[in-house]
């Protein structure tokens, strides 16, 4: 429970930080662009994204977002008003949890021992975006996560252990929150930066492998992306 708490509060201190950076930027940003996206005279805009997760596992006993995984996909903005708007994306998204240990053995010496979980998604987020300006945004939203694939192994000096995802397995169908910072760097290239964490579960305790982990599981995430709207 600790650590669940503890990578939360520093996840979402590091979001709300980055959130601040971006809207110190209204110092000194300009009123509009010779592309202007998000000035209020254009209602639809879609795109491409590009970015990466850094990604963790909360109820195995592993500390810190060192899985890392691709995050890309379509993303199309509906703008209600110049200060108002949402969106929605379809993305191909890696999540999970990754360990390297060091461990000695009277017969290998000094070894590495490594725990990895990759789960691979289908994800719909759909975001409710303000505007502070027309370069810098802020919003909220969920994201629907359909699994399309998941690997669980163990791996160490004398042996590597593939779980079997039938016996222990994820949850198929989850929910996610998210919050979201924007800013577009020049017409139609925009840096993203996201939070997420799951509200609904992706493995119950009852499903995990045995002294693999302690509680209910749930995917906590940062994401950096680049996004190409036109």
């Amino acid at each position: 429970m600790m650590k669940r708490s503890s990578s939360l509060c520093h996840a979402v201190y590091f979001f709300f930080t980055i959130c601040i950076l971006l809207a110190g930027n209204v110092l000194w940003a300009q009123a509009s662009d010779d592309n202007s996206l998000f000035g209020g005279e254009r209602t639809f805009i879609g795109g491409l994204v590009l970015g990466g997760n850094i990604t963790q596992v909360d109820g195995d006993y592993l500390n810190g977002y060192h899985k890392f995984g691709l995050n890309a996909g379509a993303v199309a903005y509906v703008n209600f008003s110049p200060k108002v708007g949402t969106s929605i994306e379809l993305l191909f998204s890696q999540k999970g949890s990754h360990s390297v240990s060091t461990l000695e053995s009277p017969y290998y010496g000094s070894y590495f021992a490594k725990y990895t979980i990759r789960l691979n998604y289908a994800e719909v987020p759909v975001v409710l975006h303000y505007y502070i300006t027309e370069k810098t945004h802020i919003g909220i939203g969920a994201a629907y996560n359909l699994l399309v694939g998941s690997k669980e192994e163990y791996n160490d000096a004398s042996y590597n252990t593939v779980v079997d995802d039938r016996q222990y397995p994820f949850e198929r169908h989850t929910i996610d929150g998210l919050l979201s910072a924007s800013r577009v760097l020049w017409r139609g290239l925009v840096a993203n930066v996201r939070f997420q964490y799951s509200l609904t579960t992706i493995r119950k305790f009852s499903n995990i492998p045995p002294g693999l982990g302690f509680e209910n599981q749930k995917n906590n995430m940062l994401t950096f992306r680049l996004m190409y709207l036109l």
